[in-house]
């Protein structure tokens, strides 16, 4: 039996079907990510960052497993299926030079017994930012995110690296909240 259409493999398992299909490897970002860092967290949708020419690829494939789009844009699809089993799955669009290089600092994970490969803490980080700085409604989400990635990890928020993310984000004043949370 084909793997895309049994309904009892997880959407890890089709979603690694069709990325192996076109030799495509994303990066396995948003709470499945935080997850992988030691962060309690729920989540209800695999997000993945890829670049446009690989989503294109996929993006029939999903179609054909019983999703449909209900946002898209240029940096920004989203799936959702009535489908038992199917969660939803959003993309990040980005260009091939992030994406290689989130995918060459990033580090592989197993689930449901196939691997993906998440970002770096700091890129991981940096992603989080990133996002609060696109959209400040992010901050209540995201935030806790990356204090918690600092503590449960280890990571001194006030190390000139990790200041310099706020710095290129404009968020200095999130910094602050940081380093206040982070005692």
């Amino acid at each position: 039996m084909d793997i895309l259409q049994s309904r009892s493999s997880s959407i890890f398992e089709k979603l690694d079907a069709i990325f192996k299909k076109f030799s495509i490897q994303p990066v396995l970002v948003g709470g499945y990510a935080v997850i992988s860092y030691k962060i309690q967290r729920m989540t209800f949708d695999v997000d993945f960052l890829i670049t446009t020419e690989d989503y294109l690829k996929v993006e029939q494939e999903l179609l054909a497993l019983g999703y449909s789009i209900v946002n898209k844009n240029e940096v920004f699809v989203q799936f959702k299926s009535d489908v038992f089993g199917l969660r939803d799955i959003d993309f990040l669009i980005s260009d091939a030079k992030t994406v290689n290089s989130v995918l060459n600092n990033g580090r592989k994970i197993t689930i449901a017994g196939k691997s993906f490969v998440v970002p770096s803490l700091l890129h991981l980080i940096a992603m989080k930012l990133h996002s609060i700085a696109g959209n400040e409604e992010r901050e209540v989400k995201d935030l806790p995110d990356v204090i918690q990635l600092m503590v449960v990890n280890g990571i001194n928020p006030e190390k000139d690296e990790i200041k310099q993310l706020f710095v290129k984000y404009n968020l200095l004043e999130i910094y602050e909240k940081v380093i206040k949370a982070a005692k």
